[in-house]
């Protein structure tokens, strides 16, 4: 990526369909190919990013960079599993610090950072969300197969590209494959963009979430994981290539109780 920052923000009309999940493990995934990324949790008011990767406690916070308490390089954390992240305070008082007076400044920020920036956008419309909209570079939409859920990514898209900012495409999590879900094809029209990625429902997931262990490191040959790996390619605009031997390193992983 050179010196130059890219901020890519994982938005969605709604909590709860998988922004949190896909901005830490497409993070990862990045960094596994050997891009510098930094993971930046965004939404002030309900912070997820800490609470996924088991840690809740943080020096200091994206708050004290928006208040001029600290430099944005202060605020860069690094997760045990070798992740950069910029952390939102969990604290009740810091909810109030607000996105929207400092859209210049987050930017700004934000751009001091190298390599990939992944914002863990806001969900739904909310002021700090709209913030967060005209903050970025490119923005990931992801949603659910389902009509509430697609129907307000399709608000977040078209108000994304009203203010000429790129949509990279939509990632849809928690596929299942039954018959009353939209088809990936339905997706796409109703939206008007591609879908990048396609996340199965799968319980390792919620293991992994449990355990405080992102499921690309937990799970690595799971299916969530190599649509994740999948997902930082095309990213990248490189070549996916499942692993060699696939079925046999899901086998073992069964095997040792995943």
């Amino acid at each position: 990526m050179g010196e130059l920052s890219r901020i890519i923000g994982i938005a969605s009309g709604k909590g709860g369909v998988g922004k949190t999940l896909t901005a830490i493990n497409l993070g990862i995934a990045l960094q596994e190919l050997g891009e510098q990324v930094t993971v930046v949790d965004a939404d002030l008011t309900v912070s997820n990013l800490g609470v996924q990767l088991g840690t809740f406690s943080f020096d200091v916070s994206l708050q004290d960079v928006l208040s001029g308490k600290e430099h944005i390089l202060n605020a860069v954390h690094q997760h045990p599993i070798g992740l950069m992240v910029v952390p939102s305070s969990l604290s009740v008082d810091d909810v109030y610090t607000g996105l929207k007076p400092n859209a210049k400044k987050l930017r700004r920020d934000l751009k001091k950072l190298k390599g990939f920036v992944i914002l863990d956008c806001p969900p739904g419309l909310t002021d700090d969300a709209l913030t967060v909209l005209e903050v970025v570079d490119d923005i990931v939409v992801v949603t659910n197969p389902d009509v509430p859920s697609v129907t307000d990514a399709i608000k977040v898209i078209k108000i994304t590209r009203d203010l000429k900012k790129n949509v990279l495409g939509v990632v849809v999590n928690r596929i299942q494959g039954t018959n009353y879900e939209l088809r990936p094809a339905e997706i796409e029209i109703m939206c008007e963009a591609p879908i990048i990625s396609k996340i199965p429902e799968d319980k390792i997931i919620k293991k992994s979430i449990f355990e405080e262990t992102p499921v690309i490191k937990y799970s690595p040959y799971s299916k969530p994981s190599i649509e994740f790996r999948r997902l930082a390619y095309y990213m990248t605009n490189r070549t996916f290539k499942e692993p060699k031997n696939l079925f046999f390193k899901r086998f073992m992983e069964k095997l040792r109780g995943f």
